[in-house]
């Protein structure tokens, strides 16, 4: 597995896959899937980057969040035959529950694409 994949699918550092990106390795502990690291103990890579670095995460993560509905509503449409109003519904809980997946994920692949390593200038 490249490190690019194993840093995105192990909550890694992405320069030197050894510490953790996020404090927890939970994704749905309600509590600290959002809670990142500053930098990493091992390598010092900083996670905090600059202000405003991960507004290009949330276009990924919209991107993601996008996908999964897409792919939901033609299984749906596939399946059974609802009112529109039960799409919406099911559209909504899917949102809330993919929320602290689509979070992590997305930022920890803008870090692997954009993110500075150390030494970097």
């Amino acid at each position: 597995m490249n490190k690019f994949l194993h840093s995105v699918l192990h909550n890694k550092c992405p320069h030197c896959l050894e510490d953790n990106f996020f404090i927890s390795n939970s994704t749905y502990n309600l509590r600290t899937f959002d809670k990142m690291n500053n930098a990493c103990p091992k390598c010092g890579m900083d996670f905090r980057q600059e202000p405003g670095f991960y507004l290009g995460a949330a276009i990924i993560s919209y991107a993601m969040q996008a996908f999964f509905l897409l792919i939901t509503y033609l299984i749906l449409q596939l399946l059974v035959t609802l009112p529109f109003w039960y799409f919406v519904g099911v559209f909504a809980a899917l949102l809330v529950l993919l929320l602290p997946f689509t979070f992590r994920t997305s930022r920890l692949l803008w870090i692997n694409i954009m993110g500075k390593k150390p030494g970097a200038l």
